[in-house]
């Protein structure tokens, strides 16, 4: 149990860490990506969806996309934090990154 608060901890950590580098709104999906979600959809940390995996995308977008985009921007429990930790992002943002994550599904 504290080593999964621990772990939790270093990811907003980390996360805050690269914040301020990633402050201009002019970033594509991808960038996004890059700079927050990606500590967690790379590899599935905490049960989330990876890109490009249909298996962990199907059951959420049976839902509709619609649900999907709601819980990254509200977030989902402790599992999902609202907004992915990107705070600077818009809801349009965080809609193109969603695409982007299920743009390749297999």
């Amino acid at each position: 149990m504290i080593t999964k608060k621990i772990q939790r901890l270093a990811l907003i950590i980390s996360l805050f860490a690269v914040a301020p580098a990633s402050l201009t709104k002019d970033r594509s999906a991808e960038e996004i990506f890059a700079e927050t979600c990606v500590v967690c959809h790379e590899n599935g940390m905490h049960g989330a969806p990876m890109v490009g995996s249909k298996a962990d995308w199907e059951f959420r977008l049976s839902y509709g996309i619609e649900e999907v985009y709601l819980n990254t921007i509200e977030g989902i429990g402790s599992a999902m934090p609202a907004r992915g930790l990107c705070t600077d992002c818009s809801d349009e943002a965080l809609k193109m990154v969603v695409d982007f994550m299920i743009k390749d599904l297999k």
